[in-house]
């Protein structure tokens, strides 16, 4: 009984606390809670500018490796870093604020890691949700940078998009701001417009935090709330406090007006009394003369009568600070008898105020108003203040042409180039080389050919290198042209020359590549300079391709090749005066060329003398007609013997059964 008792007693308490807890559990769960840490709510997608400032509290780019892009581009991805060497790069990473309360309470920062031996031009980029679209009174862009000192250099760049072989990539170019001190700090960037544009344009981010500067230690820098500002302030300098970058053409190629760098023509008058209000007067800036013109109207020089008919371009340098308009003339004498002097203007650009500029003016341009064989007059008209130099005309002769400074600072595949010292370590991609970032030299063309000099001295060991040419980057790089090897040879530092031959007129080029062929051997590499030859002056032959034969026809212009004819069937020029023919520096055929609709290909043969006595003898290659509206051709001849002669000059139609109507054909021979 007692047993009993206690069974009893021992379940009904059991029972009653059981009770009590389902009834606790009624009551929110009882008074005691244990809470779970709270999760990082931290949403990693491409953020949205126009949705407001970038703070990287909430959301943000990923910077994981999984949405990392590889250098190359050609794989998906929001995010990358550039200009590393090796195997040794930047990191970016998300980490607490490093001094918060110092300009910046956000508790979430970008942190840029540095270590040393990166490029003093590695940076990273991230892709936005949509391209940027600047508040009216708002186009600037901003961000807080934690500097580790004054003077380091953060430069901004956006673009509409980072994949190799995009065809119209736009970008602002390199926005510059330079740290005051130590700590948080706002850096400031007015975009530009760009083709009168600046909304709807750019959709990545491109920064570079210490521009410039090699890392002897390990540095990090900090990025935070990147959004919109109000334009910082521009001073734009109203007088050059340096001289423009000194000429490189050999004194024989230039007829110079005004330089330090080039003895000037006899009897210039830089200030013939025309009646303007412009004051003209020389400064010395920099240890270099200046030709200044102060409050602008309209200013003429005098010249003795000039033949310009050798000569392929104008060159002028010019600074202003304030004007808004500005215009430079060439001017032959009156050549219709009303009175007026022939005259033609070529406007210049006022894009970068503050700066000195440079135009090449090809004197084409002028020449369908001006008498280039007799040119006597120059004339500048605009206001404000502008300063001059480097006044002279160029090209024309044997290798003249426009000069090109390259950059191969982008490594890739392994390659490196650490203070102008290349090396291609085994092991790394066959593929691996070096790309010009100087994207202002594209795009490029060598109608004419042209050539790359540059200095070069190795450690002991020769080494082979060579260079590519590309229609553009990676994966859309056809049409391209590799050059020679070229063997860099000796401890002490030379000028070496790679010739390029010509392209033809239809190819451009916005890639440049470095590659060395010799594997494990520093070689130092510094002054790339890529030319791109002016077409040489020339005598103008006109041909008349009338003589058929072998069953070709040809009536008023239109020619034919009929099936059924002889296959040897074409058409021999029948003006004898033309001939002997030379080719010693190449030239070239132009003609005005349509179609009945289907397109016709041609093209030309130069015998040594009508058949049988045809050797030597040279074909070009073949050229398309096509189209019924009348346009203008050219082919062109490559260089031939200097001994060759030819007193024979052929053209066969390669389509047959089809018209085509050719007229006005002017074969040149360049000098």
């Amino acid at each position: 009984m007692r047993h009993n008792l206690l069974l009893i007693f021992t379940l009904t308490f059991i029972f009653s606390i059981i009770s009590c807890s389902k009834d606790n559990d009624n009551d929110n769960q009882g008074s005691i809670v244990i809470e779970e840490p709270e999760e990082d709510v931290f949403v990693e997608a491409d953020p949205d500018l126009n949705a407001g400032m970038i703070t990287f509290e909430e959301t943000g780019p990923s910077f994981k490796t999984e949405n990392w892009q590889p250098e190359d581009r050609t794989q998906p991805g929001n995010w990358s870093y550039f200009g590393g060497v090796g195997d040794t790069n930047i990191s970016v990473a998300y980490a607490d604020n490093p001094s918060k309360g110092d300009g910046n309470n956000s508790e979430r920062v970008v942190h840029v890691s540095e270590p040393v031996g990166v490029q003093s031009w590695a940076g990273f980029y991230f892709m936005l949700k949509e391209k940027i679209n600047f508040p009216s009174g708002k186009e600037a862009i901003s961000f807080d940078f934690y500097s580790p000192g004054p003077g380091h250099n953060v430069l901004l760049k956006l673009e509409d998009e980072l994949t190799n072989g995009t065809d119209g990539k736009k970008l602002t170019g390199d926005l510059f701001a330079v740290t005051q001190g130590t700590g948080w700090e706002k850096v400031v960037f007015n975009i530009p417009e760009k083709s009168g544009e600046r909304s709807g344009i750019y959709n990545t981010v491109t920064m570079i935090l210490g521009y410039g500067k090699t890392n002897e230690s390990a540095t990090s820098y900090y990025v935070d709330n990147f959004d919109f500002s109000t334009p910082k302030e521009v001073v734009i300098p109203s007088a050059p406090t340096d001289s423009p970058t000194s000429p490189t053409y050999s004194a024989g190629e230039v007829m110079s007006i005004f330089s330090d760098s080039y003895t000037s023509i006899d009897g210039i008058n830089l200030n013939p009394n025309w009646g303007q209000s412009t004051a003209v007067s020389t400064e010395t800036i920099a240890n270099n003369t200046v030709l200044k013109y102060g409050t602008l109207n309209y200013q003429g020089t005098e010249v003795p009568n000039l033949n310009l008919s050798n000569k392929t371009k104008f060159h002028l340098d010019y600074f202003t600070g304030d004007a808004s308009t500005l215009k430079f003339f060439l001017i032959s004498p009156d050549a219709n008898g009303d009175g007026a002097a022939e005259e033609k203007a070529f406007e210049l650009d006022l894009t970068n105020l503050g700066q000195w500029n440079s135009v090449n003016i090809d004197l084409s341009h002028f020449s369908d108003v001006v008498d280039l064989t007799n040119v006597f007059q120059f004339k500048v008209e605009g206001n404000g203040t502008v300063y001059f130099d480097n006044i002279y005309f160029y090209g024309g002769g044997s290798g003249s042409g426009d000069d090109n400074s390259a950059q191969f600072t982008g490594s890739f595949g392994g390659a490196t180039v650490v203070n102008n010292v290349y090396n291609f370590p085994t092991g790394t991609e066959a593929w691996a080389g070096f790309a010009n970032e100087n994207a202002a030299i594209y795009p490029l063309s060598f109608p004419h050919g042209g050539k790359i000099t540059f200095t070069g001295q190795t450690a002991g060991t020769d080494v082979d290198i060579n260079f590519k040419l590309e229609f553009k980057p990676h994966p859309d790089t056809e049409p391209s042209y590799t050059t020679s090897n070229v063997t860099i040879s000796g401890t002490e530092a030379k000028e070496y020359t790679v010739d390029i031959p010509s392209q033809g007129t239809e190819k451009t080029f916005s890639s440049l590549l470095l590659y060395l062929v010799t594997q494990d051997n520093n070689v130092t590499l510094t002054n790339f300079v890529v030319r791109e030859f002016d077409a040489p002056s020339g005598t103008n032959y006109s041909a008349a391709y009338t003589g058929s034969f072998g069953g070709a026809t040809v009536v008023d212009n239109v020619y034919t090749f009929p099936t059924g004819t002889e296959a040897w069937a074409g058409f021999a020029n029948e003006n004898a005066g033309i001939y002997p023919l030379s080719f010693s520096k190449g030239g070239k055929i132009k003609f005005t060329g349509s179609t009945a609709g289907v397109d016709v290909s041609i093209n030309f043969k130069f015998e040594f003398k009508p058949h049988p006595d045809t050797e030597p003898s040279f074909s070009t290659s073949n050229i398309t007609i096509s189209g019924t509206e009348a346009k203008e051709y050219t082919v062109d001849i490559p260089a031939q013997e200097a001994a060759n002669t030819f007193s024979s000059a052929l053209m066969y139609l390669v389509t047959q059964d089809a018209s085509v109507t050719i007229t006005d054909f002017v074969i040149t021979s360049y000098e």
